[in-house]
């Protein structure tokens, strides 16, 4: 293989705001795979509620269904305590033979990177492709992030062809597309409101949370979507 992607997050739920930069990145990068890495004990979401990993997983899988190069994959699971992004990186890579590794974020993860867990590892394990989050971007996004990491930040416009890096790099490419304004900690205050989210995720995820009444925090059955 000679590109591969992962995209990892709690995703809870998947929405647009997930799958339309995904496609973005799978198209503009021309990811063999783009493998989408749900996860399973996140530290920073230790003292926070999480909807169950089987839902999550479930969700995922209806929602990458149509795109046939976009992959699943359970590995945090199979680890006990705080899953890292880094452990998980390291080993994802040494299960594939792929010449480039790219790890894709939002911007407002990218912008809290230098409080990440071994992160200078975890920037040398694969190039990053941060898409654009509607909540930081540009100079305020630069200004984030650890001093040594901005020489390396590229912006790519997408659809556009993105040579191969250089042997030994590891590049930070910013996907300038136009940023989906909606994030899952909106959409479980929505559901739990009892507005609609239909707009927002794939119908086959909104079917799913309807069918097994997940973020439902009361009024009656049915009124929560």
């Amino acid at each position: 293989m000679r590109r591969l992607g992962f995209f990892g997050g709690t995703f809870d739920p998947v929405h647009l705001g997930h799958l339309v930069p995904a496609v973005r990145a799978f198209e503009t990068f021309r990811f063999d795979a783009l493998v989408f890495v749900p996860a399973f004990n996140p530290p920073h979401k230790l003292a926070e509620p999480l909807t169950a990993f089987s839902h999550r997983f479930a969700m995922l899988a209806l929602a990458t269904q149509p795109y046939e190069r976009f992959l699943l994959s359970a590995v945090e699971a199979e680890r006990k305590g705080p899953t890292y992004t880094v452990d998980t990186l390291r080993q994802l890579r040494e299960r594939v033979s792929v010449e480039q590794v790219y790890f894709l974020m939002g911007s407002d993860s990218f912008s809290q990177i230098g409080e990440w867990h071994r992160w200078q590892e975890l920037v040398s394990l694969a190039h990053l492709v941060v898409l654009h989050r509607d909540t930081v971007w540009g100079e305020e996004l630069a200004a984030r992030v650890p001093g040594e990491l901005r020489g390396r930040m590229r912006n790519v416009e997408p659809f556009h062809e993105v040579p191969d890096p250089e042997p030994g790099s590891n590049w930070i490419y910013l996907l300038q597309h136009e940023p989906f304004p909606v994030s899952a900690t909106q959409l479980r205050e929505r559901l739990r409101l009892g507005r609609s989210i239909h707009e927002l995720v794939p119908p086959e995820v909104h079917r799913y949370i309807v069918k097994h009444r997940l973020y439902h925090q009361g009024g009656e059955p049915g009124n929560e979507i």
